[in-house]
């Protein structure tokens, strides 16, 4: 099970990941990378096991689409 992460460590890790960040609907924001891979994130002190699974989910499929 993934454990809830900071809002600031998991938009670090997709910034090294080539995500860049848009504005979206109250306090989300949707992250694109160029391969069109997307993760929507809650602006939030502390972001759920459910949003930093899918947002670790979607950094792995740009990794693998690299390959």
């Amino acid at each position: 099970m993934v454990k809830p992460m900071k809002y600031r460590e998991l938009a670090r890790l997709l910034k090294d990941a080539n995500f860049a960040p848009r504005p979206g609907k109250g306090d989300h924001e949707v992250w694109r990378h160029p391969s069109g891979i997307s993760a929507t994130v809650v602006r939030d002190a502390e972001c759920s096991p459910a949003v930093t699974r899918n947002a670790l989910k979607a950094i792995e499929q740009t990794k693998e689409a690299e390959r």
